[in-house]
């Protein structure tokens, strides 16, 4: 009951917020989108959870909230937790509202596994805006589960794995998987949408910086980077 709570509460609150803007200072603009607390040095992190609504909160309240939520299914260390909302640069955002920058603001974007969380039209509508928000030349890297790799699972003999990628029932509004991608897919939807010179890399190898740090999850993850 209390994170059903907690939930609609984040639901309304971006709601409310969803006409912000911000202006990023400096002159390389890195974006990470949908980053959860998991937060990379130099770039600005945007994600709709509850935790990082709740970043600035003082640390006996995000104690509170770590323990009463399903945080500890998924970092298994308070202070961990803590730590990274406290040391990190975080922008509470639905990405369903669309990009909060002005046009042709950014210089690198990142997005790891977000995109599946959205149907098919509003992950057009995010990445359309993304195209928005990017600067001429600037690189866009997403990075999806691969669909592929679920149908490998499944015919290895591994049905119930594989089945998680479509039916696990999850907890809170941006948990679930509402489609699922291989690379024609997302390189066609990346066209679409006008991005260019669109091509499958392998982990942490690409253009955009930091993938030391930003990239993850490598045996199921499908990574391509496109130009504006």
């Amino acid at each position: 009951m209390i994170s059903w709570c907690v939930d609609q509460m984040n639901l309304l609150l971006a709601w409310v917020k969803k006409s912000q803007r911000i202006v990023p200072p400096g002159t390389i603009v890195k974006v990470n989108l949908g980053s959860s607390i998991v937060a990379t040095d130099g770039w600005i992190n945007v994600d709709g959870s509850p935790h990082v609504l709740m970043a600035r909160l003082p640390k006996p309240m995000l104690k509170l909230m770590y323990r009463f939520s399903d945080a500890r299914n998924w970092c298994g260390d308070e202070n961990l937790y803590i730590n990274q909302l406290k040391a990190r640069r975080f922008v509470h955002h639905n990405l369903e509202y669309g990009l909060p920058f002005p046009n042709e603001s950014v210089d690198y974007l990142y997005s790891s596994h977000v995109l599946e969380h959205f149907r098919k039209d509003a992950a057009e509508r995010v990445l359309r805006d993304a195209h928005r928000v990017l600067k001429k030349g600037a690189r866009l890297r997403v990075c999806v589960p691969d669909l592929r790799h679920a149908f490998e699972l499944y015919e290895q003999g591994h049905t119930e794995q594989a089945l998680t990628y479509f039916f696990e029932p999850r907890r809170g509004s941006f948990s679930s998987h509402r489609y699922m991608y291989d690379f024609e897919l997302l390189a066609s939807l990346l066209r679409k949408v006008g991005f260019t010179s669109i091509e499958k890399c392998a982990y942490q190898q690409g253009l955009v910086p930091d993938l030391d740090c930003l990239d993850n999850r490598p045996e199921e993850t499908l990574y391509v980077e496109g130009v504006k």
